[in-house]
């Protein structure tokens, strides 16, 4: 919890990326993404979406980090993840390496939400 701030607590962010996740179906992987400036104010939530009629692919799928990045840019200072399964449970996460390549280009930090709070992992 050391790294987010009192201000980006203010916005709950955990519950709403949550119902952000579960607001999409039929993808196999739900996941929020959260950016935020390097004051703390909150950006924009965005989750994992279908990209194209290619989207059956594995990858084709448009990120929600990737989402962020190109929506808002260099206002970005962080990105928080979050994973959720199908039941509206809390999963472990990284960055894909293309995700990640991108955010260090900007100089953006991704955060998985599931290291920084200690989410339960529920089966």
């Amino acid at each position: 919890m050391s790294q987010i701030g009192s201000k980006k607590l203010k916005y709950e962010i955990i519950p709403r990326m949550r119902n952000k996740c579960l607001q999409e179906r039929g993808l196999v992987y739900r996941i929020a993404a959260v950016a935020f400036t390097k004051k703390g104010n909150f950006i924009d939530i965005r989750y994992n979406n279908h990209r194209n009629f290619m989207s059956h692919r594995k990858g084709a799928g448009l990120h929600a980090e990737q989402d962020l990045i190109h929506l808002y840019g260099n206002r970005i200072d962080t990105i928080y993840i979050l994973r959720v399964g199908g039941q509206g449970n809390y999963l472990p996460i990284h960055p894909c390496k293309t995700c990640a390549s991108i955010a260090k280009k900007r100089g953006i930090k991704i955060i998985p939400l599931f290291e920084e709070f200690n989410l339960v992992k529920e089966n």
